[in-house]
Order: structure tokens, then C-alpha cells, then sequence
């Protein structure tokens, strides 16, 4: 089974691992809620980066 990353994307541009997939949708769906940038600490304003357009930081 391929593994799959879910990244977040911060207002500054910042791209970051936010979960490795696959895992339980609940999990996942808390790991998202959370998610802070480990470069700006900003939590609010992400949202899902595609991985194939950006590269993550770090």
C-alpha cells in the first residue's frame, strides 16, 4: 500500500507535513484541526497544500 502525507500550508507560504496516511479519518480530521506551522506557529489560515505543486519546508 503507497503512502500518502496530508500538508498544510500556512498564510505565509510555509508547506509542512500535517499526517501521514493511511490512518483513521478521526485522527486525521483532529491532526488537521491542530495543525500549526513549525516555521511561523501560525494555526489559523491553513489549509491544505497539494503536494505535487509544493515542496514542504524543513
Amino acid at each position: 500500500m503507497a503512502e500518502n502525507r496530508l500538508y498544510g500550508k500556512c498564510p505565509s507560504g510555509h508547506v509542512f507535513l500535517v499526517a501521514k496516511l493511511p490512518m483513521e479519518l478521526g485522527k486525521a480530521a483532529a491532526l488537521a484541526k491542530r495543525a500549526a506551522c513549525p516555521n511561523c506557529g501560525a494555526t489559523k489560515g491553513i489549509v491544505v497544500a497539494s503536494p505535487n505543486k509544493e515542496q514542504p519546508h524543513g
